[in-house]
């Protein structure tokens, strides 16, 4: 099943904008260069001062470095489903997968889950319930190389 036999089916699911970590870390290295100016400033430096200026550098930091890793997404491949949460990489086959499903019945239903065939629940990550028919059309689908 390629993207043509499904010209709707997104290939990728966000959890979050592209572009929302690189503004974190952006805001982040404001931080710490905001700091750097106000422990410029405030010379002659006095210890109150520059343990605030310090938490507030550490702060920066923290930012730039949890940005880093806030990657997390479930993106359909030709003959895998790949989950990616942070810096954990799952690919999960037609093989591996024994079912997709929703983690809760009927309406009140908010991600998917695939079953692998050990019994351990992998939940797809931004993925909505609505994409669940066709989630499950490209499982039981023939791989490319099989038709």
């Amino acid at each position: 099943m390629t993207g043509a036999d499904l010209p709707d089916l997104p290939m990728e699911w966000l959890m979050q904008p592209r572009w929302l970590p690189t503004l974190r870390a952006s805001i982040g290295v404001a931080v710490v260069l905001s700091a750097i100016a106000a422990l410029a400033v405030s010379y002659p430096w006095r210890v109150l001062e520059v343990l605030l200026v310090t938490l507030w550098a550490g702060y920066g930091v923290f930012l730039v470095w949890a940005s880093r890793r806030e990657h997390s997404s479930t993106r359909l491949e030709e003959d895998a489903i790949v989950v990616t949460s942070g810096a954990e990489v799952s690919r999960l086959t037609r093989a591996d997968i024994l079912d997709l499903r929703t983690d809760q019945p009927g309406e009140r239903a908010w991600r998917v889950q695939a079953v692998r065939r050990d019994g351990r629940l992998i939940t797809l990550l931004g993925v909505p319930p609505g994409e669940l028919d066709r989630l499950r059309r490209w499982h039981v689908s023939a791989p490319p190389g099989r038709r």
